[in-house]
């Protein structure tokens, strides 16, 4: 079993026939040319795997792969889980196609540690060697290897090897671990049936770990797994982890329902999906710009789709030039944002036709259109924000649009729970976000901006009702564009701060108010007095205007003024209650509800005395206070009415 190791991969890279694998066999002791054609042929064809010992005992991965044009598809599936090239360049040969094109992917897959072996030392005389050398040299200027040693070897001879050995294992130490706190991923390398055991697949995780009895499942299915067994580099172990050679026992599954190229990860956030948003950088060798629509081969871990590239930024893309655009895949996969892509021409391989590559953003599944500054607003902080936990979780914030707590708020950021806590918590340290009653969580931006949208529409408000005290909560949240757990606090801010006033049951701007006049202030009196007399039996709105002698307009004017005073309600457009009345039916609610903890309609309009027509209204406001529940025709206690049940 396998106990000090380092989860790190060391990857080769480079042309056919330069010595990659012949150099693996040396560190490692395993020819990782394991197939009968790669054997026959004496070239890799699929990706190798194999532990590697370091200086310090400990264990890496090393993956070996093919260097051959034909093959430059599961070189790429390999490239996506190197942390350390090995880059591998002949003395004899020197830079070839797939030298340079091994490398564009290696830089596109975010590789950013490694080291030059020039093999074949043993062929040339030492003048040859140095020149080799120094087109090297000059060949990786400019990128994560223009530092790095050029170290000569034999795989022959052993000639070199002390050194190269030594720069190797500078160059793992320079590099930290893989991370292993975030969601567990695999994209599946390889799926087969072991007689006695059952399904294995096996592949180098991007993200997480795994462990014996956990349950995994098939993203492009949905289907779960459990996990019988794990082996990393071959020996039992009883976890895997990102960044190490993985192979994995699953019970219960066929090795057909995980074939190579799918997802396998320990949650159900990732759905296949057909249309995902990147940041794609085309390569500065590239022959010519890149047209919106054109056709691509997308490669994602060790998947490959053809897909459209649709710009979502400006024109045609140019070589060296990185957009946004939009892929919408023939076949959908279960990506996630942050995950690393290249983007390969169609057609017959050849050399050059990896074109570009970048990082996915968003996983959208909708067409979307092109140069929209919101769309291209919120990418650009998706991109900003793919290595940062905290500004992650921030923006997911933000994007809830209103109050949410810590597991929701993991489910859509694709974070495991203790990355969101801590973010959570420094969020709120510094005022980005506040934390809400019930444990929940809202941006403080969104707070402020529906403080801003509450004073405007308030301000709006007056100007059209210059008669009216206010306007209601719920009528002002109507108004705004905000869920509740945005509204409510930000109203309470802006009444902590004194911008907003509260006057019996209705909110305004200080300063504003009514003006009555002597005749609407009577008026006022007069429907108030006519209102506590008639109690559960108001006559109707035109008889009232009627009896008063005012226009049905009027009495509506006057009739707000009382509900904003919280004297009166109109209930619908036939009945109109005085607050006192109002107040004397919950006290019939509370009587019922001590009897029996739900009552009818009947029951209600019964024990009210009142007819239907002024029971069923009079439930539905109860029901908007909270103080009454609708189950069809029955009610249960609301909040309020819990609470005072209770004694509070």
């Amino acid at each position: 079993m396998l106990q000090d190791r380092k989860n790190i991969m060391l990857g080769t890279a480079g042309h056919v026939d330069h010595g990659k694998t012949a150099l693996v066999k040396v560190l490692t002791g395993c020819n990782t040319d394991t197939l009968a054609a790669e054997q026959q042929r004496g070239l890799t064809i699929e990706l190798g795997f194999a532990p590697c010992r370091m200086y310090d005992e400990r264990i890496v991965g090393i993956v070996d792969v093919p260097g051959h044009v034909g093959f430059i598809r599961n070189m790429v599936a390999g490239a996506q889980g190197i942390d350390v090239v090995i880059l591998v360049v002949a003395a004899d040969d020197g830079v070839m196609p797939q030298t340079r094109e091994h490398l564009d992917i290696l830089t596109l897959m975010g590789v950013s540690h490694g080291l030059t072996a020039l093999t074949k030392t043993d062929v040339v005389d030492a003048e040859l060697c140095a020149m080799a050398s120094r087109d090297v040299r000059e060949f990786v200027a400019g990128t994560f290897l223009a530092d790095a040693p050029i170290c000569g070897v034999s795989n022959i001879t052993g000639e070199g090897f002390p050194e190269f050995l030594a720069a190797m294992n500078e160059a793992v130490d320079a590099c930290e671990p893989r991370q292993v706190d975030g969601l567990f991923r695999l994209w599946v390398e390889r799926s087969f049936t072991i007689r006695g055991f059952g399904t294995v697949v096996s592949g180098i995780p991007s993200s997480g770990r795994i462990s014996v009895g956990d349950e995994l499942r098939i993203a492009h299915s949905g289907r779960p797994a459990r996990v019988r067994g794990v082996e990393v580099y071959g020996r039992q172990s009883q976890t895997g982890m990102a960044g190490e050679c993985v192979a994995i026992n699953l019970a219960d599954i066929d090795s057909d329902d995980v074939p190579r190229g799918c997802l396998v990860s320990d949650s159900d956030v990732y759905e296949p999906v057909s249309m995902v948003e990147a940041d794609l950088k085309l390569l500065p060798t590239g022959r010519k710009a890149m047209k919106d629509y054109s056709e691509v081969h997308l490669h994602v871990g060790t998947a490959e789709v053809m897909a459209n590239v649709a710009m979502l930024q400006g024109g045609p893309i140019s070589p060296g030039e990185n957009r946004i655009v939009q892929f919408r895949m023939k076949s959908p996969l279960a990506l996630a944002p942050g995950e690393r892509f290249v983007v390969r021409a169609p057609g017959p391989a050849g050399i050059n036709t990896t074109l570009g590559g970048g990082r996915i953003l968003d996983t959208s599944n909708q067409r979307l259109r092109r140069n929209r500054p919101w769309t291209l607003e919120k990418l650009s902080a998706i991109r900003d924000a793919l290595d940062s936990p905290r500004r992650w979780i921030a923006i997911h914030l933000k994007q809830a649009g209103g109050a949410i707590n810590a597991e929701s708020l993991a489910r859509l950021a694709r974070m495991p729970a203790a990355l969101v806590n801590d973010a959570l918590e420094s969020l709120t340290a510094d005022g980005s976000a506040r934390r809400m009653s019930g444990g929940k969580f809202v941006c403080s931006e969104l707070i402020d901006q529906a403080a801003g949208e509450i004073a405007e529409a308030l301000d709006r408000f007056h100007q059209e009702n210059p008669t009216r005290a206010g306007i209601t909560r719920a009528d002002l949240a109507e108004r705004i564009d905000a869920g509740a757990g945005v509204f409510e606090p930000a109203v309470e801010e802006l009444l902590a701060d004194g911008r907003v006033a509260q006057a019996d049951a209705v909110l305004a701007l200080p300063g504003t108010g009514t003006h009555l006049s002597d005749d609407d202030s009577d008026l006022c009196g007069r429907i108030e007095e006519l209102l506590l007399k008639a109690a559960l039996a108001p006559p109707l709105p035109g008889d009232i205007a009627a009896e008063l002698g005012v226009s049905d307009a009027k009495l509506a004017e006057m009739t707000a003024l009382l509900a904003d005073r919280g004297r009166a309600v109109q209930l619908d457009r036939k009945v109109i209650l005085h607050c006192d009345t109002i107040e004397a039916a919950k006290s019939v609610v509370l009587d019922l509800f001590a009897k029996a903890p739900i009552f009818t309609t009947m029951e209600f309009r019964d024990a009210l005395g009142a007819s239907r027509k002024v029971a069923v209204p009079l439930l539905d406001h109860l029901d908007s206070l909270k103080f009454t529940v609708r189950t069809a025709n029955r009610r249960k206690p609301g909040a309020e009415a819990r609470k005072l049940l209770a004694g509070g």
